[in-house]
């Protein structure tokens, strides 16, 4: 659960994992288990992220020390002296046992070259009629990278787009006339106003087939 308000607090309590907003009130702050400093929400990602190499560091270690002493804990009791005729000295032994707590401390510590998944966003003005804004980011870092584009709740399930005509900013929404044109992409100059709708404002026009200024470019 996610949260930043009072009446979030209850839910933050009684979920598995509460993240509050660093901006949020201090009853949810207060609750949550995980407090998002920055108050960025591509934080829960980083968060939810780093949880899980961690986790897995710690189970690594676990199977590596496990392993580690099952195998020396029997040599240096002396199981080897029938076929090797002499016991293990207890200097060795002793390093033997230094080694492995020193080995699952290194290994811990590979944890500072930890790198969070990065978020590379793209922002323009076709879907907003002029407006700049976000149109996709691409998350890398999490294995392939991901491309996320602006939708509406329904269209990420595949359904068609609930948002009013007025504010629908979603990409590829057809039904409120949010496609962007490949001929669009190729033929108007990047920032022009055309590529929305609007007449051509390059100076001097650098747009290729623009009727408006008979570029020929």
């Amino acid at each position: 659960m996610i949260g930043d308000g009072v009446n979030d607090s209850p839910a933050l309590a009684t979920s598995d994992v509460g993240i509050a907003i660093g901006a949020g009130t201090d009853v949810a702050i207060e609750t949550a288990g995980i407090v998002l400093v920055n108050s960025k929400l591509t934080d829960v990602i980083i968060a939810i992220h780093l949880a899980r190499t961690i986790y897995r560091r710690i189970q690594l270690n676990f199977v590596w020390a496990l392993g580690y002493n099952t195998l020396a804990i029997p040599i240096a009791s002396g199981v080897l002296y029938p076929v090797v005729h002499t016991a293990l000295p207890p200097f060795l032994a002793a390093v033997a046992m230094v080694l492995s707590s020193l080995s699952v401390l290194i290994s811990s510590l590979l944890l500072n070259w930890y790198k969070p998944p990065q978020f590379d966003k793209k922002y323009g003005r076709a879907l907003r009629k002029g407006t700049l804004g976000i149109e996709s980011a691409n998350i890398s870092g999490l294995g392939p990278s991901i491309v996320v584009q602006v939708q509406c709740e329904s269209m990420a399930k595949g359904g068609s787009c609930c948002c009013s005509p007025e504010s629908c900013e979603c990409y590829e929404c057809e039904e409120h006339d949010n496609i962007i044109p490949t001929n669009r992409k190729t033929e108007y100059f990047p920032g022009c106003q055309k590529t929305w709708g609007k007449s051509c404002v390059c100076q001097p026009c650098k747009c290729t087939g623009c009727t408006e200024c008979h570029s020929d470019k």
